[in-house]
């Protein structure tokens, strides 16, 4: 019986019949104590972890955040390559097309270099073509259109020699054949003479086209309209009507000078010594054209010329025209 009181009185000891909440010894706490502090610990250990819970979902989805970001970032850039390397690809499609372009380009300068150089050839035959056919070869000094006081020499009349004695004054002689005779073989027609002896050093010789006369052989005939003459003191005269002495356009015993004209623009040229003078603004009148032909006037005795109407080579290269 007394066990039991004794365990009785344990239990009501336990439940709280110490007010100081210490054992009788005073230095430990007790049940109730423990159990409180244990309690709060535990509080405190819940509170904190759910905190840490609380930081470590708010981490969570901050790192989810910054990982669809960087994904959207990640997808931009991959949008933005795919774009580029489609402009690339665009690029060089254009470049193919313009290196194709360019490739024929090419080919067509190139073709066109070479048609042009056929064409330069086919020139130059032409030309060796009209410097053969170029004129009436057969043309000479006509005897029947020929000054008195002139004498038409040589096996091919192609010279012309002022014979009469003390003598100065214009004398004409003209060619057989008019200059259009070749105009069906060629577009040029032109002819030289050389000075073959002069007198005087001031004797003056006159060529060119005129309108053939019969009977009116001297002087007059470089002045009338429809002569055009080249003159040794250099002036070039127009329908008689003379535009001026140039002396680089003069000539003398010794030199080869020419005449010439385009037969479709009626232009004519004008050489010495086989260079072109500079006179390309003269022109034959369409009237007299058909009626034109060669002639030449020597003012004193002893004077003399050789013609050449193609039967010779020029001095003058008519492959430069």
């Amino acid at each position: 019986m007394s066990k039991r009181r004794r365990d009785d009185a344990f239990i009501v000891s336990s439940a709280g019949g110490g007010k100081s909440g210490q054992s009788e010894g005073g230095n430990e706490p007790s049940v109730a104590e423990h159990l409180q502090q244990q309690q709060q610990r535990l509080f405190e250990k819940g509170a904190k972890m759910g905190i840490e819970l609380s930081v470590t979902k708010l981490e969570l989805e901050n790192m989810a955040l910054k990982a669809e970001l960087k994904q959207r970032e990640m997808a931009e850039e991959i949008n933005a390559l795919k774009a580029k390397v489609a402009k690339m690809e665009e690029q060089k499609e254009d470049e193919k097309k313009k290196y194709a372009t360019l490739d024929q380009f090419s080919q067509l300068q190139n073709g066109l270099k070479n048609i042009l150089e056929k064409v330069s050839e086919l020139d130059k035959v032409q030309k060796q073509k009209r410097k053969v056919t170029l004129n009436f070869e057969g043309n000479y000094w006509d005897a029947t259109a020929c000054h008195e006081n002139l004498e038409i020499i040589g096996s091919k009349s192609l010279n012309v020699n002022y014979k009469r004695k003390f003598s100065d004054y214009w004398c004409s002689v003209f060619a057989k054949y008019p200059i259009w005779m070749n105009k069906d073989s060629s577009d040029i027609f032109y002819f030289e003479i050389s000075v073959e002896s002069v007198k005087k050093k001031n004797d003056y010789i006159s060529f060119g086209f005129a309108v053939k006369q019969q009977t009116n052989l001297d002087g007059s005939i470089i002045f009338m309209n429809g002569t055009y003459a080249y003159e040794s003191d250099g002036e070039i005269r127009i329908n008689g009507e003379g535009k001026g002495k140039n002396a680089k356009y003069s000539y003398r015993f010794g030199y080869t000078v020419g005449i010439g004209i385009n037969l479709i623009t009626r232009q004519l040229f004008f050489t010495r010594n086989g260079q072109l003078l500079d006179s390309s603004n003269f022109f034959v009148s369409p009237s007299f054209f058909s009626h034109l032909f060669p002639f030449v006037s020597l003012d004193h005795s002893g004077d003399e010329i050789k013609a050449n109407f193609g039967n010779d080579k020029f001095k003058f290269d008519l492959a430069l025209l």
